[in-house]
């Protein structure tokens, strides 16, 4: 699957639909906030583009914020992987390997959902680009044996801005 790069001169230029279309999901499943990036153009350049996103997520209440976390699909749903995911995300974990888990791995895999979702009520957010299997698994058992709700969210908001920066950094060329 092939992501398109586009210029920025050539964002500004884009009708609201189009621009809304090819940035829906930098915050998954969270169209609003593309909505509102789309009336902050013109950008200057990547840089700006890629500020004004952020800026807009740092501005939510933190119960909206949370809801956008739950919208982040599980990390090698097996379900999932073959459809169901937004363009985005199943680029990013075709790449890091998740989709070509073994069984033994994708049952690992669920059983860390499963623990994860059950001890924080949220999924792990991990920008997984440029991440293997290894690494992902180590960070779930890391993130594990933690047991502040509080850091959890703050980590996964972290996290959920990092994978907007990725995607956004990957999908503007300047």
């Amino acid at each position: 699957m092939k992501i398109l790069v586009m210029k920025v001169k050539d964002i500004n230029n884009f009708k609201s639909e189009k621009f809304i279309d090819s940035f829906k999901n930098i915050y998954e499943e969270s169209k609003f906030l593309t909505e509102d990036a789309e009336k902050k153009r013109p950008f200057k350049n990547k840089k700006e583009m890629i500020i004004v996103f952020l800026e807009l997520f740092d501005n939510l209440d933190e119960e909206t914020k949370i809801n956008i976390i739950k919208k982040h699909p599980d990390l090698a749903d097996k379900i999932k992987i073959n459809k169901g995911l937004s363009k985005l995300s199943d680029e990013e974990q075709t790449r890091s390997g998740l989709k070509d888990c073994s069984e033994q791995e994708f049952n690992l895999f669920n059983d860390l959902n499963s623990r994860f979702k059950k001890k924080f009520n949220i999924p792990i957010i991990f920008a997984v680009r440029n991440k293997n299997k290894n690494e992902i698994i180590k960070e779930f058992k890391s993130r594990l044996e933690n047991n502040d709700i509080n850091l959890e969210i703050k980590s996964s908001i972290s996290q959920v801005k990092e994978i907007a920066k990725l995607r956004l950094t990957e999908l503007i060329n300047e």
